[in-house]
């Protein structure tokens, strides 16, 4: 079983990611098992769950750092697939990923991108890995499902205060005018 989160594009970054091969059906983010999947038109990052350090919802972002191509930090090596300047997720690795040149000779410490339910996405990175190795026996007895189920669980069973200071630690902005059911939402419950 796999779990799919397709890019979230804005009407204006339609045209600048078409010029570069990006449309909706090449682009999305998948955990499929043990892996996770970043696809952009002809980018791609493809690592080990257990290669993800962790990851946080973040935005908004500055039109010329994000629309178009794959966009490489001069900064940091990190790497953004954005289709949308309002939120993304920010994915940290243990050991940098290639992803923005064919040959692999560049290695990404982060990458960000702009998916639908971020949210959800950032929750379920940073779960899967404790998750995985913490409350399971063996990564052979979870699955994505397994642990979205128990994620929209935990959700529904905190305080509306509790769920505030998760979407702060998340990155959320506007947290503190979130009901419980949008907050819910928003972690992906």
């Amino acid at each position: 079983m796999s779990t799919t989160f397709p890019f979230r594009f804005d009407p204006m970054f339609r045209l600048p990611a078409l010029a570069v091969g990006v449309t909706p059906s090449n682009s999305r983010v998948v955990i499929d098992g043990e892996e996770l999947t970043a696809q952009f038109g002809h980018w791609s990052v493809r690592t080990p769950l257990a290669n993800v350090e962790s990851a946080t919802v973040t935005g908004p972002y500055a039109w010329p750092r994000v629309i178009g191509p794959a966009h490489l930090s001069l900064r940091d090596r990190g790497l953004t697939f954005a289709t949308n300047p309002d939120e993304g997720v920010c994915i940290h690795f243990r050991r940098p990923v290639h992803g923005i040149e064919p040959l692999g000779l560049l290695r990404h410490p982060a990458l960000t991108v702009t998916v639908d339910r971020a949210a959800a996405l950032a929750e379920l990175l940073d779960r899967s890995d404790h998750d995985l190795s913490r409350t399971h026996a063996s990564e052979d007895d979870v699955t994505v499902e397994d642990l979205l189920a128990e994620t929209s669980t935990e959700l529904r069973s905190m305080t509306a205060a509790e769920l505030r200071d998760r979407a702060r630690e998340l990155g959320i902005s506007g947290a503190s005018r979130l009901s419980k059911a949008e907050l819910i939402e928003r972690l992906g419950g």
